[in-house]
């Protein structure tokens, strides 16, 4: 009998690495190893996600992607490895080194920490957090290694917080850009995660990428499933056109004293543009995974 494929997991205990790893060891098709820095046991939050993790079936092994001698040892005999760290200025040489690491130590299959929209797409300056993922993509192409990339469009799960900047809950107002009508992707962290468990295994998948959404509507549609999942009516505000956006962001850019100005009014604008916008959804690859729509998750989200 075959032994099972390993998977490593790299920035396991974040809100999508371990729902990935949960649900590669739901689906039981392979060996699954968490990677954790080296004194995250250490944290009380940290270490009851590691206690979790090893539960379910989970090989803990520590590294630094900083550090890529660290890697060296986790990464042989893996045939496929997923990052899902957070994007910033350190984890972008990080991804790098884990690239390098994994070419050398013969992984099969790499696929980057995505998640988002098509940003292959967008240019360069749309986006601070995409740029990143442009580059780490860019990097992975030039290693020669074998990929698979996630796009799900936005996430659900961000619905409330600032990165939907059009819902403004706390002040009770839907405020958006654009004429209301363009089509937008939402997926929720845990059905992205599921499609990810799917991907490891789906050789078809090689050096392309799946494209995935739990819904697909636009601004207008999404106020009406915010308003008819929870009860509550929102003051509408249409803050001007797309362009209007895209000047918005320049001028708020030039003055910011932080990114997180700005930076929600940039994911707004590769979607209410168009430009990030997923051209090939694929649900039907995987017809037994049924995501939620954003009024299910609405529905059952207090928000």
């Amino acid at each position: 009998m075959a032994s099972k494929p390993v998977v490593l997991v790299v920035g396991s205990t974040g809100m999508l690495g371990i729902k990935i790893i949960s649900a590669l060891l739901d689906k039981g098709a392979t060996v699954v190893k968490a990677m954790v820095r080296p004194g995250s046991d250490s944290k009380k939050e940290n270490h009851q996600k590691i206690e979790q993790m090893k539960a379910q079936g989970a090989i803990i092994v520590e590294a630094d992607l900083m550090k890529p001698e660290t890697m060296l040892p986790i990464c042989e005999g893996v045939d496929v490895v997923v990052s899902a760290v957070g994007n910033n200025q350190e984890t972008v040489p990080g991804q790098k080194n884990l690239i390098d690491v994994a070419k050398q130590q013969g992984v099969k299959r790499f696929i980057p920490s995505d998640y988002s929209v098509d940003y292959r797409k967008i240019d360069y300056g749309d986006n601070d957090n995409l740029d990143m993922r442009k580059e780490v993509f860019s990097y992975l192409l030039q290693s020669g290694l074998e990929y698979t990339l996630i796009l799900n469009g936005a996430f659900m799960d961000n619905i409330g917080t600032p990165y939907t900047a059009q819902l403004d809950l706390d002040n009770g107002v839907f405020a958006y850009w654009g004429d209301g009508e363009t089509l937008l992707d939402f997926t929720t962290t845990d059905d992205t995660a599921k499609y990810v468990a799917e991907a490891v295994s789906d050789p078809d998948l090689a050096n392309t990428a799946l494209e995935v959404a739990g819904e697909v509507l636009s601004n207008k549609q999404l106020l009406a499933a915010y308003e008819e999942a929870t009860g509550k009516k929102l003051q509408v505000k249409h803050l001007g056109s797309v362009a209007e956006l895209k000047a918005w962001i320049e001028q708020k850019r030039a003055s910011a004293n932080s990114p997180i100005e700005y930076i929600p009014q940039q994911y707004e604008y590769v979607m209410v543009s168009g430009k990030g916008k997923l051209d090939n959804i694929q649900n039907s690859r995987y017809p037994h995974i049924k995501p939620l729509t954003v009024r299910q998750y609405l529905q059952q989200t207090d928000l």
